[in-house]
Order: structure tokens, then C-alpha cells, then sequence
């Protein structure tokens, strides 16, 4: 969860690639928020590693 709502990321660490997805009102649809190439140093890289320990358990 985020300022601007429910946000899901999916991280592919071999890939170093992101993809973030935005909910639509209905139930299951996602909208394709973004997607790139994490580049930088593993630092930069961590702030998916610390999103992933604050998942939700469930979609609300």
C-alpha cells in the first residue's frame, strides 16, 4: 500500500526488471502502471527487497 493506493510489483531478480501494476475498480484487472530495467547499484535495487517484506497478505 502506498500514498496513492494499492500497487502491485512484480520484481524479476535474474532479469533485474520491474513491473508495476495499478488495480482497476473491478475485482481482479490490473492496470500496467510501468515497467523497466532496475540499473544502479544494489542499493537502489533494495527498495524492492523492503516493498516485498511490507506485501499484503491479501488483496483488500
Amino acid at each position: 500500500k502506498e500514498t496513492e493506493g494499492n500497487r502491485t510489483y512484480i520484481y524479476d531478480e535474474d532479469e533485474k526488471y520491474v513491473i508495476v501494476l495499478e488495480p482497476l475498480r473491478k475485482i481482479n484487472e490490473y492496470y500496467l502502471l510501468s515497467a523497466y530495467h532496475v540499473r544502479g547499484k544494489d542499493a537502489a535495487r533494495n527498495k524492492f527487497r523492503k516493498k516485498y517484506k511490507r506485501k499484503l497478505n491479501e488483496v483488500l
